[in-house]
């Protein structure tokens, strides 16, 4: 049973023979009418400022007695999660905010994928904030209206799959145009159009949550301006950005993403040739300028369809920008020479890597050999620095294996010569990954790990143009507001500083803290075998042997004499060992 914490309740009233029953009470008639609107599962920000109404009027209180008493006796998850989000949003607006938002953020651990739970979470959050509105009316997305998103099921997105369930179409069933203007991507259109946003996840889409959706009146796009002023769902344009996920064919088995090695089957390949010929070949042979990437889902160089792509591509003239989303393990010199004709799209090049060290990259990009990678990393260097690639960038999933190498991302991604390391948080994307999520969700608070998540978070060197955070960003901003081990540094924030930080959490056995002082540390710059082996004891002490490892690497990297270099002429860092009892 949900419990609430409600101040409107009031426990001796509940005592008095008179109550009447939730079926007798007045509000009833109220409460079903806002159940029944919600049970759509959608967002609907309409509803929100009406409950505020009624949070200011008397009825309130009878409203919050009548949720507390029908909650128990719910047997449908969908109504008792609408009463929670219900109950929730008035604690909210009574003045128990706290309470309020608590409920929400287990609806929104429970239900990360429901657009009502992140609609109302949204609005709940900007709620009394004069500098961000939860007020999207103002707003545009173009996505459904210049994007087709291919997905693994064979159905069509209208863009990130993560940041919306709505689906347009199915690609073995229905043409381009059935898809394009099918009912459901007008229903998707409208609710950008009338400025609901209803289908949309906004806790996970990174356009919303950072505020980046232009105005209206700001969008430059000629046909754009004409569907905003006439509300046009229907679209005579065809998109403008092919997104194609469909084939999840990959030569690795990343943990963040797949529990083994997978591949299309014949039968999969036989309706992606169809699929080919019927869907893709039209589109692409459009007259209007487009973008394909290729692609969100497996690997462009391992999937024998993708490479057909490619190949048709390469021996046609279409009026196309290629943007090369990939592993790079595949990615050769040797095999982009028997693409020639691709150079004439201007392609960009994208490459997942999740990590920069050798160690943690054959972890968590298996089977991938790290030697390869910088092979090829060299060589796509080399291309762009020709121009034959317009951009080049690498990209990495953080979670717990690979969040200390933040800052040495950027480091490496500047290094090597790509224009940008983009950074994403690990997201809870299928059954394979359900049962490790919540040890590799190091952005969860209640992680052993999450303090020093937030400690890496304020290298300085994610605040560098060279790094693109997403939603990594809400973290490092969290991580400069909080108040963290490494505010109480003594001595001026020095090295020696650090020392006497470490040693009450040593005397103690607070692995925690160990830990995140050590991530403060690294964030400063002061890696070094006596910070390195504090870090390795404290996270085999907390249950992290594989991460330990990682560290133990690192440090039989180091040289032998390091303890013995100075950091400074001031002599205010000089890397001593520190006395651990």
């Amino acid at each position: 049973m949900q419990q609430y914490t409600d101040p409107a309740l009031d426990d001796s009233a509940a005592d008095s023979p008179e109550e009447t029953t939730p079926f007798e009470s007045p509000a009833l008639e109220p409460l079903q009418l806002l159940v029944s609107a919600l049970e759509d599962g959608l967002d609907h920000p309409e509803a929100w400022p009406l409950l505020e109404q009624v949070a200011a009027t008397d009825e309130v209180v009878e409203i919050q007695r009548l949720i507390y008493a029908l909650r128990p006796i719910q047997a449908d998850p969908l109504i008792c999660k609408i009463l929670d989000i219900v109950s929730a949003m008035l604690l909210l607006f009574t003045g128990n905010r706290e309470s309020g938002l608590s409920i929400l953020h287990r609806l929104g651990a429970t239900e990360a994928h429901c657009p009502q739970v992140a609609g109302a979470l949204f609005y709940a959050k900007r709620h009394g904030d004069e500098h961000k509105s939860a007020d999207l009316s103002t707003r545009f997305c173009e996505s459904p209206f210049v994007k087709f998103e291919t997905l693994i099921d064979g159905t069509v997105a209208p863009c990130c799959s993560i940041w919306t369930q709505k689906r347009l179409g199915k690609l073995e069933e229905q043409s381009f145009e059935e898809i394009w203007n099918s009912a459901d991507a007008q229903e998707m259109r409208e609710s950008i159009l009338d400025g609901s946003y209803r289908y949309c996840n906004k806790q996970r889409c990174t356009l919303i949550m950072e505020d980046q959706l232009p105005l209206r009146e700001d969008v430059k796009d000629d046909y754009l301006k004409t569907v905003i002023a006439e509300g046009r769902t229907e679209i005579t344009n065809r998109p403008s950005w092919l997104f194609l996920a469909h084939d999840l064919t990959c030569n690795l088995a990343c943990p963040s993403c797949r529990g083994s090695i997978l591949v299309a089957d014949e039968d999969q390949e036989r309706r992606f040739e169809v699929v080919e010929r019927n869907v893709f070949h039209p589109l692409l042979s459009g007259k209007e300028m487009m973008t394909i990437s290729v692609s969100g889902q497996g690997d462009p160089w391992s999937s024998p369809h993708y490479r057909s792509l490619l190949h048709y591509m390469a021996n046609n003239d279409l009026n196309l920008r290629l943007m090369l989303h990939t592993n790079a393990l595949l990615m050769s010199e040797q095999r982009w020479e028997r693409f020639v004709g691709l150079e004439k799209y201007d392609p960009a090049v994208d490459v997942s890597i999740d990590a920069c060290t050798p160690w943690v990259y054959e972890s968590v990009r298996r089977p991938g050999k790290w030697d390869r990678l910088k092979t090829n990393l060299d060589f796509i260097n080399r291309k762009r620095a020709d121009g034959t690639f317009t951009e080049f960038h690498l990209n990495a999933t953080i979670q717990v294996d690979n969040y200390h190498e933040l800052g040495d991302l950027v480091s490496f991604s500047s290094d090597i010569g790509a224009d940008s390391m983009r950074l994403y948080m690990i997201q809870n994307t299928g059954a394979h990954l359900s049962t490790q999520f919540s040890r590799k969700n190091v952005a969860d608070e209640t992680h052993p790990l999450h303090l020093a998540f937030l400690e890496t978070l304020r290298d300085p060197r994610l605040a560098s143009p060279q790094a693109h955070l997403y939603d990594v960003d809400i973290w490092r901003r969290r991580s400069l507001e909080a108040e963290l081990p490494s505010d109480y540094l003594l001595d001026e924030q020095t090295r020696k500083g650090l020392e006497a930080a470490l040693q009450p959490a040593l005397e103690n056995s607070d692995h925690q803290t160990v830990v995140a002082l050590c991530a403060a540390g690294h964030a400063r710059g002061w890696t070094d075998p006596a910070i390195l082996r504090l870090e390795v004891r404290a996270l085999e002490a907390l249950g992290f042997a594989d991460l330990a490892e990682y560290r133990q690497r690192h440090l039989a990297e180091l040289e032998p004499d390091s303890l013995d270099i100075e950091s400074n002429a001031n002599d205010e860092l000089r890397l001593i060992p520190i006395v651990t009892g």
